[in-house]
């Protein structure tokens, strides 16, 4: 019988072998002898399977021989295993906002609603403590005058002794009195504790001015 085996490089070249009928892999390589001599080639069919020694082929069958190579010693796995590494590595510290999951969200939209909803849930908490603020600047302020401030002079003498002081007014008391402390839950005391802090911070600044004023003067 026939067969059709197509050589590789640098044979290039498709030959006719004929061989029994009960050929095996190892008759046909035999009869291809003539091209090939005693290469280090392995025969395959055009599909890539291979043909082994022992292997009954049949009639048209159509083969390919295939050179052999010496492998390596693993070098192209190692640098394989390395990127994978880098990669991996380089992974932990990239944004993968842009990633979508399972749902199809992106992953940085995700994030967002997750940071806005702890946000909203922590208003309340933000308020009281800005309210808490607010309510120990007042009390800083009434214990620099000794009372609770009624005009714009008030504020002034208020601002003239925080700065004879060398503090400020954005400084929290450390113990507010215990008077103050059971007014905390008032709204009303804190509403009015944010418009004095208000005309304070005001009152700080015309202070400020004038004494800045005085100096240059006496410096004249």
């Amino acid at each position: 019988m026939s067969l059709w085996v197509r050589l590789c490089a640098p044979w290039e070249a498709t030959v006719a072998v004929r061989v029994s009928s009960e050929a095996r892999g190892a008759d046909v390589r035999a009869a291809l002898t003539p091209w090939l001599g005693h290469a280090d080639v392995r025969l395959t069919t055009r599909g890539g399977q291979p043909v082994y020694a022992h292997a009954h082929v049949v009639a048209d069958m159509d083969l390919v021989v295939r050179a052999r190579f010496c492998g390596g010693k693993g070098g192209f796995g190692n640098m394989l295993r390395a990127q994978g590494g880098r990669m991996s590595a380089r992974g932990k510290h990239e944004s993968q906002d842009s990633c979508r999951d399972l749902q199809g969200r992106r992953v940085g939209s995700v994030k967002q609603a997750q940071l806005l909803a702890e946000y909203v849930a922590q208003a309340s908490e933000r308020q009281a403590a800005w309210d808490e603020a607010q309510k120990r600047k007042y009390a800083k302020l009434e214990r620099m005058l000794g009372r609770a401030p009624k005009s714009m002079a008030d504020y002034e003498t208020a601002a003239e002794k925080l700065d004879e002081a060398g503090e400020t007014l954005e400084e929290e008391a450390a113990q507010p009195s215990t008077s103050k402390r059971e007014r905390l839950d008032d709204h009303d005391y804190v509403e009015q504790s944010r418009e004095i802090v208000d005309h304070v911070r005001g009152a700080v600044a015309s202070a400020m001015r004038k004494k800045r004023r005085k100096g240059k003067e006496r410096a004249a």
